[in-house]
């Protein structure tokens, strides 16, 4: 023990020690093009604000750029060309490892400026669409390793958004202005894709443990909550709408990191020398999977890996091409105890064993033909199998009797295209076309009884056909006043829908800075396909009922204003309203599939009578990163309610009311080339809604038995939650290194997880867990 202690402090001092050599530097280049056709803009004027002397440089004939000899630290860098908008790209951390590449796009001017004009507007939150009008943000993946709560996970990132709340602590499942998390749409380089977490789907459908994402591969992306505009399609709550970077192309660049959650390997660079073409990868393996070898045999572990690549191929004439792909492999099991006199609960009773497989890849083309057209088109390929078998002990400790078992595959094939057209400075138009082929094969059984045999629930495979057809419009006639107007037409095989929805967004910006917003959509999505392929056995016949349900749709309306009362803070305010309807219910019942939590299927005969109501108001002020702090409040006050099967409206279960968020934090150069960086976050949150227990009936079956006549009356306890994260980077000159320690709810403030029925008790008692989730970790780039 004590080698060890005296080996890792060696270690940290190597690390740590102090250099006497000069600054390192680092360089920024990039290309800077029109944002709207992705044509290059020569003579573009690129400026790293605050450095003496100024750091300036033009972009070439083919719009590219470099600035060489940057003293590491962070920047603004101000991006400016005659006759388009300029803007400030803030926050940008250069490091002595990595080189800071930038592809910036500007949006030409609806009022030409005089050449000496230059008004710069820093525009941290603004949406990479430019057909987003409201509801949409940018997310910096700098954030999700930065801000407390994070964890390098988008989703994580999000809950950090108004108008989100997160799940359980243990998931990162998030909850859009009341929507189920199920609602949720993943988009990746430009097409839908399964849900892309760790352990998808397994506690609570549209969530997970951590997304398959490396911050080591992703760049700025969007994440919409609401009134999308009309290329997303097959969506209810949110979209997060995933790029992925380019690699390096002109030198090798590496990075490997080891912490508590896992182990990531990374690697960039040139894939043929001379061409422009650039690799990036990134793997990454659980600790866990490391260490279970030394754990006890019955140990709960879950062990997943995953691997993310890109390729991309640029060529002189024929436009790009890149190759990307992402896969995850997940496994966990869980062991009941053999003496019964340890039995608490059911789950001691539980054996389990569950996997979990997902996997995209994807060749994208993207060519502009002129100043005025630009293309991209895609062919994808995408699925996910989830095996997952349980079954429990008897009381005999003989029997072994069979709960549950599910093998679901999904797969499905997807080309797209879409066209953008500038016809002036007024006025883009964007027109696609989607068309999913999609695959299943679902074999669900369960077991409605103690040691009664596994019933077949489904059991079927096929196909059917998603299309998708969209066009859209940016309208700038009158200086200030934007429009986005479009709409999106689907086709389902399954059930013969056809669906129209409009979507219109509009924007007002003031002399003053104060910009008001509008937007309105029409939403439409599929429910699981368990839902649709469920069968019922009645007198012998064997009916599936729900093939001809009809997609759930919503109309969402919102309002809003910004407001910035200097350069690097501004406000926002966005009240809404969704109204849902068609959504599948059982009749003269309670049940409805917004509610839907972890289900895989469903043995009831639905229909479409089911409504859906969510209102409320997001409230964000927020402080952009400038001399060395920030801060970000976020506020939601929203009510969310459904009507089921049996007419009456409740509360629904993520019907949470309110949701607070304060998020700070300070960067210190505390030492020459050494930065400190802690931040924190403090969440209230009001609890989600359950169903009561029926005490009585549960204590005469030994089980918990739930009151369906007051569903979601039920209130959990309201949660506040302390998370901080504190990192500590070395810049050297041919490399950095840092540490991160972050910690998911310092305080340890339980979470309620329900109701178990306790053995030892005999009586039904709550399921309140203490979640702490620590991880340390250190990080070099070379």
């Amino acid at each position: 023990m004590i080698k060890v202690i005296i080996f890792f402090t060696a270690l940290f001092s190597l690390f740590c020690w102090q250099s006497k050599a000069q600054v390192p530097v680092q360089t920024v280049r990039g290309t800077v093009f029109e944002r709207e056709t992705e044509f290059p803009l020569p003579g573009a004027t690129i400026v790293i604000l605050n450095t003496n002397p100024q750091l300036v440089t033009i972009s070439d004939p083919n719009g590219k750029f470099k600035i060489e000899q940057v003293p590491v630290g962070r920047y603004n860098i101000q991006i400016s060309f005659l006759g388009y908008e300029p803007y400030i790209i803030p926050e940008i951390m250069f490091g002595s490892a990595k080189e800071v590449v930038i592809n910036a796009g500007l949006s030409e001017s609806v009022i030409k400026l005089d050449a000496v004009e230059v008004h710069a507007d820093i525009k941290k939150d603004r949406p990479l669409n430019n057909m987003a009008s409201i509801s949409a943000r940018m997310m910096n993946m700098d954030e999700a390793h930065r801000y407390a709560g994070g964890f390098d996970d988008p989703a994580r990132l999000a809950s950090s958004f108004a108008g989100v709340a997160t799940g359980y602590m243990e998931d990162n499942s998030i909850v859009v202005r009341g929507n189920a998390p199920k609602g949720l749409l993943w988009r990746l380089e430009g097409v839908e894709i399964p849900n892309p977490n760790h352990f998808a789907d397994m506690a609570v459908l549209g969530g997970g443990g951590i997304t398959l994402f490396s911050s080591q591969m992703l760049t700025n992306s969007d994440f919409y909550t609401g009134a999308f505009p009309a290329e997303y399609g097959n969506v209810m709550s949110g979209v997060f709408d995933i790029k992925l970077r380019n690699g390096n192309n002109e030198q090798y660049e590496h990075a490997f990191q080891i912490g508590v959650m896992g182990v990531d390997i990374s690697s960039e660079g040139p894939f043929v020398q001379g061409k422009n073409a650039s690799y990036l990868f990134n793997y990454r393996y659980s600790t866990f999977g490391l260490i279970k070898y030394v754990l006890p045999d019955d140990a709960n572990v879950p062990v997943y890996q995953d691997l993310c690549f890109k390729i991309n191929l640029p060529t002189a004439k024929a436009g790009t091409f890149s190759l990307w792909g992402i896969g995850g492999i997940d496994e966990i099991n869980g062991y009941a105890k053999t003496d019964s006199s340890e039995w608490g609960t059911f789950d001691d009773r539980e054996n389990m064993e569950g996997k979990i497989n997902l996997g995209a890849v994807g060749f994208n083309h993207k060519i502009t033909l002129s100043r005025k057209f630009f293309v991209e088109s895609i062919l994808s390929a995408s699925a996910n199998e989830t095996s997952f078998d349980e079954s429990y002990l008897a009381m005999d400790l003989i029997n072994e009797y069979p709960n549950q078992s599910v093998q679901d595959l999904n797969w499905r094939y997807t080309f797209s295209s879409k066209l953008n057209t500038k016809f002036s400075a007024k006025h883009t138009n964007r027109t696609g076309i989607m068309i999913n082929k999609l695959y299943y094969n679902s074999d669900l059984q369960t077991s409605f009884a103690e040691g009664a045999p596994l019933t077949q629930l489904v059991k079927e495979e096929g196909g059917t056909e998603l299309y998708q057809i969209f066009s859209q419009s940016r309208f700038e006639f009158i200086p200030g006043l934007t429009i986005n107007a479009g709409a999106h037409f689907l086709y389902l095989a399954l059930n013969d829908e056809i669906l129209f929805e409009p979507r219109l967004g509009l924007s007002y910006k003031l002399p003053t800075g104060m910009t008001f917003s509008m937007g309105y959509g029409k939403h439409s999505q599929l429910e699981p396909l368990g839902v649709y392929l469920a069968e019922i056995e009645n007198n012998g016949n064997i009916t599936k009922p729900n093939t001809n349900l009809r997609m759930t749709k919503s109309h969402h309306m919102v309002v809003g204003m910004d407001y910035s009362f200097t350069p690097y803070i501004r406000l926002k305010i966005e009240p809404y309203i969704q109204y849902l309807y068609d959504v599948p219910v059982i009749p003269d019942s309670a049940y409805s599939t917004i509610n839907m939590d972890r289900a895989w299927y469903l043995a009831s005969e639905l229909t479409n009578e089911g409504t859906g109501l969510n209102y409320g108001i997001d409230v964000t002020l927020e402080r952009f990163l400038h001399e060395g702090y920030y801060y970000l409040i976020t506020a939601s006050l929203f009510d969310s309610k459904y009507t089921g099967g049996d007419g009456i409206q409740r509360s629904t279960m993520y019907n949470r009311n309110y949701v607070v968020n304060l998020l700070f934090g300070k960067e210190w150069q505390v030492r020459k080339n050494h930065m400190l960086s802690v931040n924190g976050r403090l969440n209230f949150l009001g609890g989600n809604r359950h169903i009561p227990v029926d005490y009585e009936t549960s204590e005469a079956v030994h089980d918990v038995v739930y009151d369906y006549t007051h569903a979601y009356e039920g209130h959990d306890p309201n949660i506040y939650q302390f998370d901080l994260t504190l990192t500590y980077k070395i810049n050297r000159k041919h490399y950095s290194s840092s540490w991160a320690l972050q910690v998911l709810n310092v305080f340890g403030r339980k979470e309620f997880y329900g109701y178990n029925y306790n053995y030892k008790t005999a009586h039904v008692e709550r399921d309140e867990v203490l979640v702490i989730v620590p991880s340390i970790s250190y990080k070099i780039d070379f």
